[in-house]
């Protein structure tokens, strides 16, 4: 990454920190998940990076979505709710002015659409989703079902296996979805991955 785009990368996750920890660190485990997957898909290493860096900033969106919504521990309202589905579009619009590559700028963008279609914020379905960004919606997913949040306990490794088997096919990408479950299914699956959620 040239010197300039890294202190612009640099100052987006200082504000995400500021702004949101829980998201920042969210971001962290995402991207380290993420990467592990692409590096045990056989990923080149020019796509890893560009993974990465769309991971660290995927949820930069959020900067501009108010803080009483982001830190609510109840159920959210339908409104509060259409609020937080914008944070991909604020997120596209964010990366782009700020000089980041159309393919990192859509794993912003992308990372809530769903293999069937019914994910935000264009509906988009099956191939029309980039690759990496179905990749990347599915470690999004398995993170925020196993990580730690103050509102829930996460869920356990059995847990996260049914609910993405349960999804292959729907929320996400059906080869990537039994790749991913393969992956669990591996010994050293669990310490690999245990090892991004120490803080």
């Amino acid at each position: 990454m040239k010197q300039e785009l890294y202190c612009v990368f640099c100052k987006l996750m200082r504000e995400l920190g500021e702004k949101d920890p829980l998201t920042f660190h969210h971001s962290n485990r995402v991207t380290k998940i993420a990467v592990f997957f692409a590096k045990e898909l056989g990923l080149s290493k020019n796509e890893r990076k560009k993974l990465e860096v769309g991971a660290l900033l995927h949820d930069i969106g959020k900067i501009k979505i108010d803080g009483d919504i982001l830190n609510k521990n109840g159920k959210l309202t339908d409104e509060e709710y259409e609020q937080i589905k914008k944070h991909p579009l604020y997120g596209f619009e964010i990366l782009e002015n700020n000089g980041l590559s159309d393919e990192i700028s859509q794993l912003a963008l992308f990372h809530h659409e769903r293999w069937d279609g019914k994910g935000y914020p264009y509906g988009l379905a099956k191939e029309e989703i980039p690759f990496l960004s179905r990749l990347l919606g599915l470690a999004d997913t398995f993170e925020a079902m196993t990580g730690l949040r103050p509102y829930r306990k996460p869920f356990t490794w059995k847990e996260a296996y049914e609910e993405i088997e349960r999804n292959t096919g729907t929320q996400f990408d059906p080869t990537l979805a039994k790749e991913f479950l393969r992956w669990m299914e591996k010994k050293d699956f669990e310490s690999t991955v245990q090892s991004v959620f120490v803080r």
